[in-house]
């Protein structure tokens, strides 16, 4: 894992039990003072699990809540040292908030520090009752506590909610990828409003899991209002598929790059791409359960071979008439 979350360990167990308690961490866990928290370094995933053994050992408390401290902790530090306006920006309300959490770990890895982490992913979704399901998917089984302190700080903190959440649900299941097979975990996380509803400046009232404000309208009817040309236009890059992850219909710009053999409707997707994040298998129910995450896919064909075989089916084609 990366330094960032050694280092916020530490500033979590100085703060609040003394840098003599760290040092006892350190001393149980092997690590040498101050080569435990190198910002930049990437740690295995071992040395992580160590060093929070070793904090749960210290201050007598389990690893689940050493995890949960450390969620809350986070968003408390990661606002302190200059995150705090992008956290209360992206979203008006924690719904949203939840449901962009993909995009931020994603601007994180690939902008903030130009690495390529293994985060995990989340959905939201409003069940019957205007409570919150939320989705969280990872291939780091077990870290599902850090969740329930990120959400219930973020709540306090941004959205001055007070929330219930509880696990309502926890799968695990064994994934084939290209580097070999790890396992994946699903927790479904049920988020209550426990607290008295906002009344805003007008006098109504505004559900706190969803937000009233007059620059975010509610969206009353989702048809798409364009005709098919015009979405092409527009998303000239754009490919649908079906749930067989076969190919349906695809942007114009696409045939540039992409053998208009492998184009036609009915191919399979893995015919054409490849996934290089998130690393999961491609398939239809993997891509609706990571569907807030940023997917980016590989052409499989280079230009030398694409070029080849359009060639070869317009010789086809000649031969036919």
């Amino acid at each position: 894992m990366f330094g960032f979350i050694h280092e916020s360990i530490r500033q979590l167990i100085c703060r609040n039990y003394g840098e003599d308690t760290w040092i006892q961490v350190l001393e149980k866990s092997g690590f040498e003072n101050g080569k435990e928290n190198i910002v930049n370094h990437y740690y295995s995933d071992t040395d992580t699990y160590v060093l929070v053994d070793s904090v749960s050992l210290v201050i007598k408390v389990t690893k689940d809540q050493v995890w949960e401290m450390y969620g809350a902790f986070l968003i408390t530090y990661s606002m302190e040292i200059g995150w705090d306006e992008l956290v209360r920006s992206m979203s008006p309300n924690l719904k949203g908030f939840l449901d962009n959490l993909d995009s931020l770990h994603y601007f994180i890895d690939h902008v903030v520090y130009k690495a390529n982490l293994r985060g995990p992913s989340f959905r939201c979704e409003e069940n019957s009752e205007g409570d919150l399901l939320l989705h969280y998917f990872t291939g780091r089984p077990g870290l599902y506590p850090i969740v329930k302190g990120v959400v219930r700080e973020v709540a306090k903190r941004v959205f001055d909610l007070d929330i219930n959440l509880v696990v309502q649900g926890r799968t695990q299941r064994s994934v084939h990828m290209n580097n070999g097979e790890r396992v994946e975990e699903h927790v479904v996380f049920l988020i209550k409003n426990i607290g008295e509803s906002r009344r805003d400046s007008d006098g109504s009232h505004a559900s706190l899991l969803t937000s009233s404000n007059s620059n975010f309208p509610e969206i009353l009817d989702d048809t798409l209002q364009m005709s098919l040309d015009d979405f092409s236009r527009a998303l000239p890059y754009h490919f649908v598929i079906d749930e067989s992850c076969k190919l349906v219909q695809c942007g114009s710009e696409l045939h540039n790059h992409i053998p208009n053999e492998l184009l036609q409707p009915g191919t399979p997707i893995l015919r054409i791409f490849e996934i290089n994040r998130p690393q999961i298998p491609l398939d239809f129910e993997n891509i609706c359960n990571f569907i807030n995450a940023v997917f980016v896919l590989q052409v499989k064909t280079s230009p030398l071979k694409k070029k080849l075989m359009d060639a070869m089916s317009q010789e086809e084609l000649k031969q036919e008439v």
